[in-house]
């Protein structure tokens, strides 16, 4: 039987157990530094986000400055002379400035809200204009500081702008507002020199609405503006909602990426920076490569490290191993080599020394035991030490040995018993044999008598005619006739006694045949116990149990003929009878009544036809006398041969010693 090293199987799963360690800690570290990238990533996005907004809020200080400075001017009276002088002054401060304008209450103005406009470049606005109303104006009387409105596209140049104004002040009350337009080309130039490839940043309003993004569609155009709610779905909504907190998203280009939001202090507007991960995935897959390719390369050389340092270890178990199949094989008698070198190998070879020693014991005591029941040896002792478990084989052979002493025994007494009884039959049928041919010598003698009667009935019917003149003669021969006849029935009766003889001659051979027939079923069934040991006496039981059921059968045979023979012998002493009674009294009637000669002379042909009948009769039990004696001398042969198997048996059993 071929067996796998246990150094191999141990080699095997130590050094997987310890790739799989190795490869999970290169992949725990690869994720380590996963986890530290996509951290720094997060941070450089976070950074990226709030440097964008200082740089928004630093470009709008500048600007709120200003207004308040335009604010301030028109508040202290600088510009009462000449306003379009002090706008105009104002707007060329800046180039991205469009547009400065101061709003003060005059009186004598056109304007129904009492409020005169002077706008730079020297713009008039109409009469029916109503410069409250506008939002920008709204803004600056509700707030105190600098009010920024929602950014806007200019239709005639195309670009974003912002309207910034902030009341003025005089005594202590509001008299109007200063306001300025300025274009955010420069915030926005800031916003789209960030787009990046899939990294970018675009900037949202205080309202929601998207004034910078790469995707043309989603950008603020003077065709349409685009709320973060609406754009994409939606996809931004989270990360504009949750303000300095990195969402993951799937953007516009179909790329996964984080997204980050921050809040102008300034403008109250949003910045959002959404960098991309496709680095980041390379990055993934190759520290996962490189963790795979660590781990095998690790994980080979931690295997053959192990496989140097284990394999001595186990080569004498791997020895044991390769030779603890013998004992299954049946080689007993293999002593394995015992180890100094390790006590736990030291006390393993010599455990299973010990126990193929006690095998050899125990197989040797079973064979010992099996031997001397071949060699008919049943006067066996089982001895030896059994111990633990074994101790069933002692039992259990102690078992055998008495189960076939006992049994052999019994068989021993069963055929005794047999033996007597086939003695007895024996006996009994030369008995019936010679009663059998003593009634057929009566029988034989009723024969003869009964031809004698017919030849003298012949005589009588031929001297019927001279039966006158010889009636004494007549007389005589009647009186001969009457006795015997007497005689007859004497025979007859006596006939009918050996019947009931031979009949309970046959009775007793029917109870000889059941306690035979019984003998060999109990016979068969102890052979059946000795199982092999018992075939032979097996067959002897079964041509015993076939005897008897032939003399069983004999015996019911004869039964039967001895009861028809009886019929026969009733029949016939009633014909006796009937001519007993017609001979006394012709001979009554023959001294009296010579007339009636002719009836008489019937009356001898009568009986001359009953006599024939007689004859025929006793011929038939003559016949069945002789089966009798053939039957009696058959059952005498059997008895014989049950006698001779009976012996041949005893003889068989007497061949195996028994225990006293």
């Amino acid at each position: 039987m071929e067996l796998h090293k246990l150094s191999s199987n141990v080699n095997k799963s130590a050094g997987l157990l310890i790739r799989r360690i190795i490869f999970g800690l290169c992949l725990l570290a690869g994720v380590s530094v996963l986890a530290i990238i996509i951290s720094y990533t997060i941070r450089d996005n976070s950074k990226q986000v709030q440097l964008y907004s200082s740089q928004i809020d630093n470009t709008m200080s500048e600007k709120i400055a200003f207004i308040n400075t335009v604010a301030a001017g028109a508040s202290s009276g600088m510009a009462d002379a000449d306003y379009y002088a002090y706008v105009d002054a104002m707007v060329e401060q800046y180039d991205d400035v469009s547009a400065v304008y101061v709003c003060v209450e005059q009186d004598g103005v056109v304007y129904a809200d009492g409020i005169m406009t002077y706008m730079s470049g020297g713009w008039l606005p109409p009469e029916d204009f109503v410069v409250t109303k506008r939002s920008w104006y709204e803004g600056a009387l509700e707030t105190k500081d600098v009010y920024v409105s929602e950014p806007y596209v200019d239709e005639q140049s195309g670009g974003i702008c912002i309207t910034l104004s902030k009341a003025i002040y005089s005594g202590g009350s509001i008299i109007g507002v200063a306001g300025m337009d300025m274009y955010m080309d420069d915030l926005v130039t800031l916003i789209e020199s960030s787009y990046n490839g899939g990294n970018y940043v675009f900037l949202v309003s205080k309202e929601g609405t998207i004034l910078t993004h790469p995707d043309e569609d989603i950008a603020l155009s003077t065709e349409k503006s685009t709320t973060i709610a609406d754009a994409l779905n939606g996809k931004y909504k989270s990360v504009y909602e949750n303000k300095l907190a990195t969402k993951l998203i799937w953007d516009y280009s179909g790329g996964l990426k984080f997204a980050i939001c921050n809040i102008s202090e300034m403008t109250e507007w949003n910045v959002i920076a959404v960098i991309s991960l496709t680095w980041v995935m390379l990055v993934i897959i190759l520290i996962i490569i490189l963790a795979v390719v660590l781990g095998v390369v690790l994980g080979q050389w931690a295997k053959q490290q192990l496989s140097n340092g284990i394999s001595p270890m186990f080569s004498p178990l791997e020895e044991l191993a390769a030779n603890v199949s013998k004992i299954s094989e049946g080689e007993l008698s293999y002593v394995f080599r015992v180890d100094e070198q390790s006590q736990e190998v030291n006390a393993l070879s010599i455990a299973l020394n010990d126990t193929m020693k006690g095998l050899r014991h125990y197989i040797s005591e079973i064979t010992n035991t099996v031997t001397s029941i071949s060699e008919k040896n049943l006067n066996f002792n089982i001895d030896g030490e059994y111990a633990g478990d074994y101790e069933s084989i002692e039992v259990a052979l102690i078992d055998i040995m008495k189960v076939l002493n006992e049994s052999f025994a019994e068989i021993n007494e069963q055929v005794a018993t047999v033996l007597m009884y086939s003695e007895n039959l024996s006996q009994t049928s030369e008995s019936v044999a010679d009663v059998a041919t003593k009634q057929s010598e009566s029988v034989m003698n009723a024969s003869r008598e009964m031809k004698n009667l017919t030849d003298d009935m012949e005589k009588i019917a031929g001297l019927a005619v001279s039966i006158k003149e010889n009636t004494e003669n007549v007389n005589e021969r009647l009186s001969v006739g009457n006795a015997e006849m007497d005689e007859l029935v004497m025979a007859i009766d006596e006939i009918a006694r050996c019947y009931d003889e031979i009949a309970g001659f046959v009775t007793e051979i029917n109870a000889i045949a059941d306690q035979t027939n019984l003998l060999a079923l109990n016979a068969s069934i102890e052979a059946a116990r000795a199982g092999e040991a018992g075939r032979g006496f097996a067959v002897v039981a079964d041509e015993i149990g076939t005897l008897s059921a032939n003399s069983s059968q004999a015996s019911a045979k004869i039964h039967e003929v001895i009861a028809h023979s009886l019929t026969s012998v009733e029949r016939g002493k009633e014909l006796v009878a009937r001519t007993d009674k017609t001979i006394s009294e012709s001979a009554e009637f023959s001294a009296n009544n010579t007339q009636i000669v002719g009836e008489i002379v019937n009356y001898v042909e009568t009986q001359k036809n009953s006599s024939d009948e007689i004859s025929a009769n006793i011929k038939k039990i003559s016949e069945m006398v002789e089966d009798n004696a053939a039957s009696a001398e058959e059952n005498a042969a059997i008895s014989a041969n049950l006698g001779e198997c009976a012996q041949t048996l005893m003889n068989t059993i007497a061949q195996f010693q028994l225990k006293k």
